[in-house]
């Protein structure tokens, strides 16, 4: 994440299933995600945005990194799909403009360009497989991928932690994005 003066780097990791239409995306630090680090501003703590149902979730650890429904989990409701909050469409790319081939960290790929609330640039696989290698939504978000696995993801990931019953709705972008 890039904000002009200051840089931040963070590992993670991004589930998605499109059969049940879930996305999680894990930050060991959200301080730097827009929607993290807003709504708990300079935590610098562990954030995961869990979307299932058509919402999206922030989840808090409390206690550790790990997922379970039973898990110590401070959570909150940020805003649904009618905001924009929803899944990744499988399809993102339908309308993008492709841009060229390029080589990324010695794997060749191609390049391609859509536009969303931001630029979005996204790079994949040009192996017939079309892995995802890179995607930056500008200016501050650029996300490289390390790895890629296509094996069948533990519907456990996307459980929401009993936490997230209270109903309660986040504060900073969420509250900006979210309508009601």
């Amino acid at each position: 994440m890039d904000y002009y003066i200051h840089t931040f780097h963070t590992k993670g990791v991004l589930y998605f299933d499109a059969t049940s239409s879930s996305e999680r995306v894990d930050r060991e630090d959200g301080v730097a995600d827009r929607y993290c680090g807003t709504a708990r501003p300079f935590a610098g703590t562990f954030c995961s945005h869990l979307i299932v149902d058509s919402k999206r979730y922030l989840l808090f650890p409390q206690k550790d990194h790990g997922l379970g429904a039973d898990s110590g989990y401070d959570c909150c409701f940020c805003c649904s799909a009618e905001d924009g909050c929803g899944v990744l469409r499988r399809d993102f790319l339908s309308n993008a403009t492709f841009v060229g081939y390029e080589t990324l960290n010695g794997t060749r790929a191609q390049h391609w360009r859509e536009e969303g609330l931001q630029e979005n640039d996204y790079w994949q696989t040009d192996d017939g497989k079309q892995r995802p290698l890179r995607l930056l939504q500008k200016p501050n978000d650029d996300m490289v991928f390390l790895g890629f696995s296509d094996a069948p993801i533990d519907p456990s990931v996307f459980e929401l932690p009993k936490s997230c019953a209270e109903g309660r709705k986040c504060g900073g972008t969420c509250a900006l994005v979210r309508r009601g």
